[in-house]
């Protein structure tokens, strides 16, 4: 994982933010939409959150299907 998706604490951030990607899955877990979290996020491009959302989908498919 790239230095810039990490804080000093470990946990996994949006890119270019100090935002944790929990925060993400938490929104989309309760039903809100992108829209919803950049609004709450304004400093967060779109196209920062919807490749946050691709590689969490992507992790989450190999660890599905992981030997």
């Amino acid at each position: 994982m790239a230095k810039d998706k990490k804080s000093a604490n470990g946990k996994n951030l949006i890119s270019g933010s100090r935002v944790p990607v929990a925060y993400l899955i938490d929104y989309v877990k309760e039903g809100y939409t992108v829209s919803d979290f950049i609004s709450s996020y304004p400093w967060i491009s779109k196209a920062k959150v919807l490749k946050a959302l691709e590689e969490i989908k992507a992790r989450e498919f190999t660890a599905q299907y992981a030997l």
